[in-house]
């Protein structure tokens, strides 16, 4: 049989940014360097005792900035550029209830 688990918790999780995209123009072409921004979570709290409490999640994020740029010295001119994409994030936390 399966055992219920009272104080064990869980929880979803998802949140969105509409960014408002400044765009540079430029003699030839126009560059955006943001967009919109969005992520999500997802946890399990494990109720090890009434105190203490283990939860492991993990989140899954797309952010706002869409390149990473490096700019030439002395001159700014533009010497490389990266694609930024989406991160994911695994955690672990243990919490003490007093």
């Amino acid at each position: 049989m399966f055992d219920s688990r009272p104080l064990d918790q869980f929880g979803l999780g998802y949140y969105f940014i509409n960014i408002a995209n400044p765009t540079i123009q430029g003699p030839l072409q126009t560059r955006s360097f943001l967009r919109d921004e969005y992520g999500f979570e997802a946890y399990y709290n494990f109720a090890i005792t009434p105190w203490l409490k283990l939860t492991p999640d993990i989140q899954i994020v797309r952010g706002a900035q869409k390149d990473q740029i490096t700019l030439g010295s002395p001159i700014p001119v533009i010497t490389s550029r990266k694609s930024i994409g989406t991160s994911t994030v695994l955690g672990l936390r243990l919490q003490m209830v007093f």
